[in-house]
């Protein structure tokens, strides 16, 4: 086999394996892509609860406060 027949096999190959690191990085990306998304999607189901949580509290702790001061004037 001459010279140039075995250069072009191996960079045949080699491009065959970048061909290949680059399909695996590429699936590597989606995948952490997909993982971060959902993440970020709980984070803000979380911070939708707690947002929501915390109007429940203030609306009570203003309640309780009406009440306290309620009794207080009399």
């Amino acid at each position: 086999m001459d010279p140039l027949d075995l250069a072009l096999k191996r960079l045949g190959r080699a491009v065959d394996r970048l061909e290949t690191a680059v399909d695996l990085r590429d699936q590597r990306v989606e995948k952490e892509r997909n993982s971060l998304t959902q993440a970020l999607q709980a984070a803000r189901s979380d911070q939708a609860h707690t947002s929501a949580a915390a109007e429940t509290v203030s609306a009570r702790l203003e309640g309780a406060i009406e009440r306290l001061n309620a009794v207080l004037e009399r």
